[in-house]
C-alpha cells in the first residue's frame, strides 16, 4: 500500500514536471515564432527602405543630371541677356518663383544695376540702387556678402533694414531668398528670388538655387572675361593702327619738314629762328633783303632777343610766347639798316616737346607796308563816308519828323476816342506804315495803311497815300461807303503809277484797313485790302476778313469792287487794325514768326486792360520779348479803340 502511494506520488510529480515543461516549451515556441515574425517584418521594412533609398538615389542622380544640364546650358551662352534668361528658365524648372532679379556691380556709379528683373514672367525695365544707401535687401546682401532668407518678408525685413527711415513696399509678401554672386572671393552681384508663399524656401529648394547660382557665377565671369579680352584686343588693334598712323604721319612730317626748310629759305617773308632760351640762331635770305642786316650784324651785341631786337616794342610779344608757350601775331613799324620805315606783320609760333617746353620759336615777318598805306587811305575814305552818312541820316531823321507831323497822331485819335492808342514802330528811321483819320458828317473816317516796302521808298508812298485820302475825304458824299473810298484811292494811285513808271520804274501799292464809325459809336463800316479788322466783344475775338487785293493793284479795266461790312457796336467793344509787321516778326528761342494765332491771343489779353496806355505797353513789351536780339523785319503800326458809346455826345448824328 505504501509502495502504491509512493508510485502514485512519483507519477503525479512526473506528470506535473511534464506539464510544466510542456507549458514552458509552448511559451518558448510562441516567443520564437513571434521573433521570427518580427524578423520577417523587419526584413520586409529593410527591403522597402532599400528600395526607397535606391529610388531616392536615382531621383537625386536624375535631379543632379538635370541641374548639371541646366547649368551647362547657362555656361554655354556668351551674351549677358541669354545668360540671364536661361538662368531664369533653369530655376523655374525646379522651383516655383513669382519674381527673379539679377543685379551686377557698376563700379563707375558705385551701384547695383538690375538689367534683368522678371516678375510673373514679365521683364521690368532697368533699375539702379546706390550702394551707399542701404534701403533694400539687395544692397544689404551685397554689402555683407551673406545669404539672406526671409520666411515672411513683411515680418522679417525690419531685421535687416531701417523700415522707419526707408519705407518698405506693402505689395511684397511671402518669402524671399537673396544670394550673393562671387568671383573667387570678390563679390560682384546679387540674385534675388521671391515667392508669394511664406516659408517656401526650405533647405532643399535653397540648395537647388545655390547650385544654379554657381553656374550663373561661372557664366557671368566667363562673359566678363571674354568682354574684357575683346575690349583689350580692340584696344590693341586700335593702338597698332594708331602707331601705324603715327609712323605714316612722321614720314609725312619728314617730307613736310624738308619742304618747309626749302620754303623758309626761298620765301619772300623774313624768317628768324630762336631756340628755347630765346637766342636767335638763324635767319633766311629774305630777312636780309627786308631789313638789310646779316645774322652777324643783327646779333653783334647779343644773340638773345631782348638785346638783339631793333624794334623794342616787339619784346613784350616775344616774352608772352616764352611765358605762355602760345602763338601770337602783331603788327609794328621797323627801321631798316638804310633808315627806311617798313610796316611788318609778325607771327611767333613756338614748337613744344612732350612736356610742353619750348624747343624753338619761328618768327615770320610779312612786309605789309603797301597794305598799311592802303589801310590808311581806306580809313580816310571811311571817315569821309561816315560824315556823309551822318548828313544823310540827319536828313532822313528830319524827314521822319515831317512825316510824323503830317500824319494823324495819338492825340488826335484820343480826342475822338478816349480809350485808344497808336503804336508806330518803323523798321528804319522813316516808315511805310501810316495812320490817317478825318471827320465829316459827324463821322470818324480812319485808315491804317501798310505801304509795300519800308524806309524812304515806303515813306514816299505813305505821303502820297495821306495826300490822296485828304483829297478823297473832301469830295466824299455821306452815302459813300468804305469800298468807294478804297476804289477812289486805288484810281489815284494807279494814275500816279502811270505817270511815274517811265521815270522811276513804277511805285508799290499799299494794304489797308478802312473804317467809318458814326458819331454815337454804335455802328462801324469796314472794307479792307489785305488788312483785317479785329473786334473783341466780351472776351471773344472776331476777325472781319479783307479782300485779297492791294490798293494800286486794280486796273480800271477790272470789274472789281471791295466788299463792305456793316457792324453794330456795343459798349465795351474793342476794335483793332494793324499792319502785318507785328505778326510777321521772327523771334522766340526757335527764331519763328509770331503768327496770327499768337497775335490774336495777345489782342484778347490787351482788350482786358484798364487803360489804353496799359494796352499799348502790353503789346509793345510782348513784341520786344518775342523779338529778343533779332532784327525787326518790317514796319509795325497798331491802332486800338475801346468803344465807349457817347464819346461825342455833343455832336449830332447825321445818319
Amino acid at each position: 500500500m505504501q509502495n502504491t502511494i509512493v508510485t502514485i506520488a512519483a507519477i503525479a510529480v512526473l506528470i506535473t514536471v511534464c506539464i510544466v515543461m510542456y507549458i514552458r516549451n509552448k511559451r518558448r515556441t510562441e516567443a520564437l515564432w513571434k521573433t521570427i515574425d518580427e524578423c520577417k517584418k523587419e526584413t520586409k521594412s529593410a527591403q522597402e527602405a532599400a528600395v526607397q533609398t535606391k529610388e531616392n538615389c536615382e531621383q537625386v542622380v536624375k535631379e543632379y543630371n538635370a541641374l548639371n544640364q541646366s547649368g551647362l546650358h547657362i555656361i554655354k551662352h556668351k551674351k549677358q541677356k541669354e545668360i540671364y534668361n536661361t538662368t531664369y528658365e533653369a530655376i523655374r524648372k525646379f522651383i516655383h518663383t513669382d519674381s527673379i532679379g539679377i543685379g551686377i556691380l557698376n563700379g563707375l556709379y558705385n551701384s547695383l544695376d538690375f538689367s534683368f528683373f522678371n516678375i510673373e514672367s514679365e521683364t521690368i525695365p532697368f533699375a539702379r540702387y546706390n550702394l551707399d544707401i542701404c534701403n533694400n535687401i539687395n544692397i544689404y546682401c551685397f554689402t555683407t556678402g551673406k545669404i539672406v532668407l526671409l520666411n515672411d518678408y513683411q515680418k522679417e525685413v525690419s531685421n535687416y533694414l531701417d523700415t522707419e527711415k526707408y519705407k518698405v513696399s506693402k505689395t511684397i509678401t511671402g518669402s524671399a531668398l537673396y544670394i550673393p554672386l562671387y568671383d573667387d572671393d570678390i563679390i560682384f552681384g546679387v540674385l534675388s528670388i521671391f515667392n508669394n508663399e511664406p516659408h517656401y524656401f526650405n533647405e532643399y529648394r535653397t540648395n537647388i538655387v545655390r547650385s544654379i547660382v554657381s553656374y550663373l557665377e561661372t557664366a557671368i565671369v566667363n562673359f566678363s572675361t571674354a568682354r574684357t579680352s575683346d575690349r583689350q584686343n580692340k584696344q590693341y588693334i586700335a593702338h597698332r593702327l594708331e602707331l601705324e598712323h603715327t609712323l605714316s604721319e612722321l614720314r609725312k612730317s619728314q617730307s613736310e619738314l624738308l619742304k618747309i626748310s626749302t620754303a623758309l629759305r626761298n620765301t619772300d617773308n623774313a624768317v628768324m629762328l630762336l631756340d628755347g632760351n630765346g637766342d636767335i640762331t638763324w635767319i633766311n635770305n629774305s630777312f636780309t633783303k627786308v631789313y638789310g642786316f646779316t645774322l652777324e650784324e643783327y646779333t653783334h651785341i647779343s644773340t638773345h632777343y631782348e638785346d638783339a631786337l631793333r624794334q623794342k616794342d616787339a619784346i613784350e610779344f616775344y616774352k608772352f610766347v616764352y611765358d605762355n608757350a602760345k602763338s601770337v601775331t602783331f603788327t609794328l613799324p621797323h627801321i631798316t639798316k638804310s633808315g627806311d620805315e617798313v610796316w611788318v606783320q609778325t607771327t611767333l609760333s613756338p614748337t613744344l616737346d612732350e612736356q610742353g617746353n619750348i624747343l624753338q620759336v619761328v618768327a615770320v615777318d610779312t612786309d605789309i607796308t603797301s597794305l598799311k598805306k592802303a589801310e590808311l587811305e581806306i580809313v580816310k575814305q571811311r571817315n569821309e563816308i561816315e560824315l556823309k552818312n551822318k548828313d544823310v541820316t540827319k536828313s532822313i531823321e528830319y524827314a521822319s519828323t515831317i512825316q510824323q507831323a503830317l500824319m494823324t497822331g495819338q492825340g488826335y485819335l484820343r480826342q475822338r476816342f478816349k480809350k485808344s492808342f497808336l503804336i508806330n514802330l518803323p523798321k528804319d528811321i522813316v516808315s511805310g506804315d501810316f495812320f490817317w483819320m478825318g471827320d465829316k458828317f459827324g463821322r470818324k473816317y480812319m485808315a491804317l495803311c501798310d505801304c509795300e516796302g519800308h524806309g524812304v521808298p515806303g515813306a514816299f508812298v505813305s505821303m502820297m497815300g495821306k495826300v490822296f485820302l485828304d483829297e478823297i475825304l473832301q469830295g466824299c458824299r455821306i452815302e459813300d461807303p468804305p469800298s468807294t473810298i478804297l476804289m477812289n484811292l486805288n484810281d489815284k494811285l494807279q494814275e500816279a503809277v502811270n505817270s511815274l513808271s517811265s521815270k522811276v520804274g513804277g511805285i508799290d501799292g499799299m494794304d489797308m484797313s478802312f473804317c467809318i464809325i458814326n458819331s454815337r459809336n454804335t455802328q462801324v463800316q469796314y472794307a479792307g485790302a489785305y488788312r483785317p479788322l479785329y473786334i473783341v466783344r466780351k472776351g471773344e475775338l472776331t476777325t472781319i476778313m479783307p479782300d485779297k487785293v492791294s490798293i494800286g493793284g486794280i486796273s480800271p479795266d477790272e470789274n472789281f469792287q471791295f466788299e463792305d461790312h456793316w457792324l453794330q457796336l456795343e459798349d465795351g467793344d474793342f476794335l483793332l487794325v494793324c499792319s502785318d509787321g507785328y505778326a510777321d516778326q521772327f523771334g522766340s528761342e526757335f527764331g519763328k514768326k509770331l503768327g496770327r494765332r499768337n497775335f490774336s491771343n495777345l489782342i484778347i489779353e490787351a482788350s482786358k486792360m484798364e487803360s489804353a496806355d496799359d494796352m499799348a505797353k502790353f503789346l509793345y513789351d510782348k513784341h520786344i520779348e518775342w523779338r529778343g536780339n533779332l532784327e525787326q523785319v518790317d514796319d509795325i503800326s497798331i491802332v486800338g479803340i475801346a468803344i465807349t458809346q457817347g464819346d461825342d455826345e455833343d455832336e449830332e448824328d447825321d445818319e
